[in-house]
Order: structure tokens, then C-alpha cells, then sequence
């Protein structure tokens, strides 16, 4: 006997155009939302979406023909209960008091049903799939009151080869395709659902985002052949452009002489984020005088787009031109006393206050960078004293993104040192996780300084982050700052600098100690976030806490001995003896901070742990020194076959105190040699 035909399912919800941020979230739920509302019900095969700005697409595969058959179970009175009791919960799911079946005393109604039809099935989804999908905003446009995202225009809904009657804010289902709204002439009618993506195409809608972006992709290189450069990347742009267009179409255009002598950054910046261009640049990064919008639909009258693109930048560029000239009437330093009126935190006072607190700061952390990682200590307080000036001019009020690149620019122009403006310039970096720190020793502590003082400031008003809700984003400079030392090789102690950070607040802190260990612990999250990111395993990052923040390249110079260490077969025995010598310390009562004296030891096992440890230490010390923490590790792991000696010939919590007191300090000594490197008792082992 041959098995029930399956077939497959096709939904395409045809709206007027969405936001480009609505599609991608949109596209998510409903296959979520298709496969949850369709678990238990039928049996199924691949669950796909495609879309654009205009159609929503669903696809299921290999449907069978009916829903899956169901029995179900309801818990009812208990057994001798009162008769119109026992027939109300029998009749409420269609039984008989006879039918109900006794378990333990208590009665239940088994409830068997037959999957329904496919077709029902679906008929039933659709609109509650539509119903469930969430957007930022949502319209209402016709009397029903539907609720959704744009106005739907039409819904193809076909199961097989026959169409799902559904009907939805007006709206029939049907056969009908839609293409560009422009171009396409007319509606096409589906016959076969596998040619759904092929109709579109001829209507110059690609349905499949990857296909659009692929082909986006293949149409920038080639616009900008000509110009022997190429787009700059930009991954946000290019997937906003995706969902912007059904069938990309790139115009190159040209930039005036005259704008060109505009700062770069700012060219650019208006050119993406204003109007969505793609900017030219050469193979060394620098600004092209060539530029490329994306139309949608067609090639042909490409000449007039591209002068309807260039007036409309050049209207941009002369607005951005005239702020610049305005800017560049005054010098840096004279825009300072503009900041006494920009309050920065109503408990944290101005930005002139947060401005002198950052300068302070930062001629602190120069002082204490002075012997090992030496700065130009006059150009770090020249900097931090403007760091902050570019925000009340009016190329920053008008594109708050260039903070920080347009005050570099100012202070090129009026001659400050090449160290200042770009510590001035650089001072937010880095503005994104994966974007670059700091460039010079300079330019590093300014935004340690500034990072800090935020921190530190949001700590002191309150304003701590909880869970996962973070409203004034203080992870990224957190992030931000470990970054920066970890890359710049400073070592800066953390913990006294948030301390630092906080003594400067103009807020009371009832327990200063308790919030900077509190704002220590946040700062530590984002470097233990850092570190799994570079797949360092949890239990790994957890045994280098002690002192991390101290000297964080260190931390990350113990980490990475740690994991090369534990690659021996020998470690993880090691660690479960390392953590048995731990608990044997947390549980004693007397001896601790006693000083280990070889001559007041007994057994032959406490001498030569004694000795292989102290020949170890001082092997380990001469390596940790030069900053070699795989070597001290690996010379401390010697000393493994005296400890489980120990362990196997000795009793440590022995009657004679004197004894028992050395014992303890003997492995004090251990744990604490193993810890300049790293706590393995936070290691997890097979016998953990």
C-alpha cells in the first residue's frame, strides 16, 4: 500500500512597504511562530522564510494529509463524589458518567480525536500566525480594526495545489503574485507553489534575502569598477539595504572638488546615514570622489536618478559645509564654557564638572603608568582638558555620531600636537566590540579616564545595571576599558583606579568600599565575557579572579598558561589533589598564617613535599618574574607526586596541634604558590 501523498504549504503575505528593520525580526517570528503553532498538530517536513520589504513568505514542506490523531487525559472528582459533579465533567468533554475511567481514586475523561484535514489545519493558522507577529509599530487602516506592521494588499495561501480560504482585514486569500508595484504589470496567478520565487523574479522582486544581498554585492563591485576603487564595508548599511530594495540596482555618482576638502568622516556619515549611499573609497581606505545609491527596480534612466541623487547630497554636504565654517570660526578651547550649561547627570552635575573630573583622572592613571608604560603626561592633560569640547559644536549637535573625530579635526586646525587631537579623536574608543582601541599610550589613558568616570558616576547616582537591563549601556565602556588595557599592555591597577574614579564623584557614598568592589565585580563580568569569547572556558576564567584587575595582562598571561598547562595529563589529577588541599584549609579551625618551619615536621612524606616545594617555588618565582607563567606553572605541577604522597602517607588534622598547625601552613604554602598563577581548585575535573 502505497503512503499518503504529502504536500507542500506556501504563504505570502503582500503589504505595503515595511521600515527595512521590520522585515529581518518579522521573518524570525513567523517561522518560530509557524513551527510552535504547528508542533503536535501534523506531521511535517523543513519550515523555510524568505521576504522582502513587501512580502512576507512562508513555506512548509512535506505536509501530510491530516493532522495527527490525539488522546488526551483530564483530571476529574475523585471517585464516590456527588453524581451532578461526576455527570458536569463528564458532559463538559462529551462523555457519560459510564465512561470515565478510575485511577487511584480519582476519575478521568480520556478524550480521543482524529487529526483534522490539512487544509483546516492551515485554514485555522494563517490568520493566528498573523495575528502573533510583533513590530515596532503597528497600523489599523480599514473598519475590522487588523492590527499589523503596513496594510496587507493580498495573502497567497496555497496547500498543494489548492488554495487555503482564508479572509483577513478585508482580504481574500488567493493566487494572486504581486511584483513591483511599478513595474509589474499585473498580478500573476500561482499554479504551482515551487514557482513562486521564479514569478517574483520576473515581477523584479527577489524574494530571498540572501540571493538579494549576493546580488547586491556582484552590482556594487561592478558600478565601481570604473572609478578603480571600491564601497566602503559596511555591514549595517548593506543589510539595511537589502530590506530596503526588491531588485537592487546601483547608480554610481560623482562628488563636487569643493566637498571633498570636507572632512572625510563627516562625508561619509551623511552620505550613509542621511541618505543611505554607499561611499567610494580607494584600496587604502581613503575617500573616492564617487558615490552609489541603490534604486529598485530597473536600469534603464539611471542618468536622471543619478542627478536627482547628486543635488540632493550636494544640498547635504553645503548644510554640512556651512556648520564646518561656522565651527572653524572659533578654536576648541572657547567652546569649553559652553559645557557649563550641558548638564551631563542631574546628580553628576555639568559636562564642564565631568570634564575637569576626567582630567584629574587622567593625569592620575599617567602618573601611575610613569615607570612602565611611559606617556606624554602634558599631552594627556592638554587632551582631557578639550575631550569634551567638540560636543556643543554644531557639526556634533547636528551628527552626535562624529563626538570625538570632529573635535580631532578642530584640534588639527588649530595646531594642537598630533598626541592631542588624537586622543581627542580616538577618546570613545572603542565604539563597538569588534572596532579598535586606542592607537597611543595618550590616547589610551584619556578614554580609560573618561570610561571610568562614567562608570564610576553612574555607580555613585544608583544607576547600576541589573540583569540583563542595562539602560545607560555602562557594559560597552566596561568592555571598553579591559580592552583597552589588555591591548595597550597597561598595567594599570583597575581596582585602585575605579576607587580613584569614585573618591572624585560629587555624590555621597555611604560605603565607598563596597560600591567600588561592587563596580570591580561588573567591570570583571565584562572581561569574563571577553575571555569565553575567545573560548576560554568558564571554570578556566574563574581560577584567575584573584588579583585579576591588579594587573589585568598579567590575568590574561596566567589564563592562557593555565589552558596550555592543563593540555597535560597529569593536571587534572593535579587539581583534584589542589582542590582536596583547598577544603582541607577552608575546614580548619587553627594554624592559619602560621609560617611553615621544616624542623618542626615529622614524617618523612611533610619532608619532601616540604623541599619539592620550596625547590619549585623558587624555580616558579624566577619565571613569574620575567612574566613566563606557563614555565612557573609548570614547575609548581613537579611537585605533584610528593603531594599525593602526602595525602597517602600522612593525616593532616592530627591530635598534636604543633603538627597539625605545620601541616596546614606546608599547604598553605602550596595553595598560595599555585595561586600567583591560578586558584585550581575553581578547575572542574572528572572527579568533581
Amino acid at each position: 500500500m502505497k503512503p499518503p501523498k504529502k504536500t507542500d504549504f506556501l504563504l505570502d503575505i503582500h503589504t505595503e512597504p515595511f521600515p527595512a528593520r521590520f522585515v529581518p525580526p518579522a521573518l524570525d517570528q513567523l517561522k518560530l511562530n509557524a513551527q510552535k503553532w504547528l508542533e503536535g498538530k501534523i506531521e511535517h517536513g523543513e519550515i523555510e522564510t524568505s521576504g522582502t520589504m513587501r512580502h512576507l513568505i512562508l513555506t512548509v514542506k512535506g505536509i501530510a494529509a491530516k493532522g495527527s490523531d490525539k488522546s488526551e487525559r483530564f483530571k476529574g472528582p475523585k471517585e464516590g463524589a456527588p453524581a451532578l459533579a461526576v455527570e458536569g465533567f463528564a458532559r463538559k468533554y462529551g462523555l457519560s458518567p459510564a465512561d470515565l475511567v478510575a485511577s487511584e481514586g480519582i476519575l478521568y475523561a480520556e478524550v480521543h480525536s482524529k487529526g483534522e484535514p490539512a487544509a483546516a489545519l492551515f485554514a485555522a493558522m494563517i490568520p493566528e500566525l498573523m495575528k502573533s507577529l510583533q513590530f515596532p509599530k503597528f497600523m489599523t487602516w480599514e473598519e475590522t480594526g487588523f492590527k499589523f506592521g503596513r496594510p496587507l494588499r493580498a495573502i497567497t495561501a496555497i496547500l498543494g495545489d489548492k488554495v487555503v480560504p482564508v479572509s483577513l482585514a478585508g482580504i481574500k486569500s488567493g493566487r494572486s503574485v504581486y511584483g513591483h508595484p511599478v513595474l509589474a504589470k499585473a498580478p500573476s496567478i500561482l499554479k504551482d507553489i515551487s514557482k513562486h520565487a521564479a514569478i517574483l523574479r520576473q515581477g523584479l522582486v527577489l524574494s530571498d534575502p540572501a540571493q538579494r544581498r549576493a546580488y547586491l554585492l556582484k552590482a556594487l563591485e561592478q558600478a565601481t569598477k570604473s572609478t578603480g576603487g571600491k564601497t566602503e564595508a559596511d555591514e549595517a548599511l548593506i543589510d539595511e539595504t537589502v530590506f530596503m530594495v526588491e531588485h537592487p540596482v546601483p547608480v554610481l555618482g560623482k562628488l563636487r572638488d569643493s566637498h571633498m576638502k570636507l572632512p572625510a568622516e563627516l562625508l561619509k556619515l551623511v552620505m550613509k546615514k542621511q541618505l543611505k549611499f554607499f561611499p567610494v573609497v580607494t584600496k587604502d581606505g581613503l575617500l573616492h570622489p564617487f558615490f552609489v545609491g541603490v534604486r529598485d527596480g530597473l536600469s534603464s534612466g539611471n542618468e536622471l536618478v543619478r542627478e536627482g541623487y547628486q543635488r540632493v547630497l550636494e544640498a547635504r554636504f553645503n548644510d554640512a559645509a556651512f556648520f564646518v565654517g561656522r565651527d572653524s570660526a572659533t578654536t576648541l578651547e572657547s567652546q569649553l564654557p559652553k559645557l557649563e550649561r550641558v548638564t551631563y547627570q542631574k546628580a553628576l552635575g555639568s559636562m564642564s564638572q565631568k570634564a575637569a573630573r576626567v582630567e584629574e583622572l587622567a593625569a592620575w592613571i599617567g602618573e601611575r603608568l610613569r615607570q612602565t608604560a611611559p606617556v606624554d603626561e602634558q599631552a594627556v592633560r592638554r587632551a582631557s582638558k578639550l575631550v569634551y569640547a567638540d560636543l556643543v559644536t554644531d557639526v556634533v549637535k547636528e551628527f552626535p555620531e562624529l563626538q570625538g573625530h570632529m573635535g580631532g579635526v578642530y584640534a588639527r586646525k588649530d595646531g594642537e600636537s598630533e598626541k592631542v587631537a588624537l586622543a581627542i579623536e580616538q577618546f570613545y574608543y572603542p565604539v563597538a566590540a569588534k572596532s579598535p582601541a586606542p592607537a597611543t599610550a595618550e590616547a589610551a589613558v584619556v578614554s580609560l579616564a573618561g570610561k571610568l568616570d562614567s562608570l564610576a558616576g553612574c555607580f555613585a547616582a544608583g544607576l547600576i545595571p541589573t540583569g540583563s537591563a542595562d539602560p545607560f549601556a555602562l557594559r560597552r565602556p566596561a568592555l571598553g576599558l579591559i580592552r583597552i588595557v589588555l591591548e595597550k599592555q597597561l598595567p594599570l591597577d583597575l581596582d585602585e583606579a575605579v576607587a580613584r574614579a569614585l573618591s572624585l564623584q560629587p555624590v555621597a557614598v555611604p560605603e565607598p568600599a563596597k560600591l567600588a568592589a561592587t563596580l570591580s565585580d561588573f567591570i570583571w563580568g565584562r572581561a569574563q565575557s571577553l575571555f569565553e569569547d575567545m573560548k576560554y572556558a568558564v571554570d578556566e576564567v574563574r581560577s584567575v579572579r584573584a588579583g585579576a584587575l591588579k594587573n589585568f595582562p598579567n590575568a590574561f598571561l596566567r589564563l592562557a598558561a593555565l589552558r596550555a598547562v592543563r593540555r597535560d595529563p597529569s593536571f587534572e589529577p593535579l587539581a583534584a589533589a589542589f582542590k582536596r588541599a583547598s577544603n582541607i584549609l577552608k575546614q580548619a579551625k587553627s594554624g592559619d598564617g602560621v609560617a611553615c618551619d621544616r624542623a618542626l615536621l615529622r614524617d618523612q612524606a611533610d619532608y619532601d613535599l616540604y623541599d619539592a616545594l620550596v625547590a619549585a617555588e623558587g624555580a616558579a618565582n624566577d619565571r613569574i618574574v620575567r612574566g613566563d607563567f606557563e614555565g612557573g606553572l609548570k614547575s609548581l605541577v613537579g611537585v605533584k607526586p610528593h603531594l599525593d604522597t602526602f595525602f597517602d602517607k600522612v593525616m593532616v588534622m592530627v591530635e598534636d596541634e604543633s603538627l597539625k598547625s605545620q601541616r596546614i601552613a606546608l599547604l598553605s604554602k602550596l595553595v598560595r604558590a599555585f595561586r600567583r598563577v591560578a586558584d585550581l581548585s575553581e578547575i572542574q575535573t572528572a572527579a568533581s
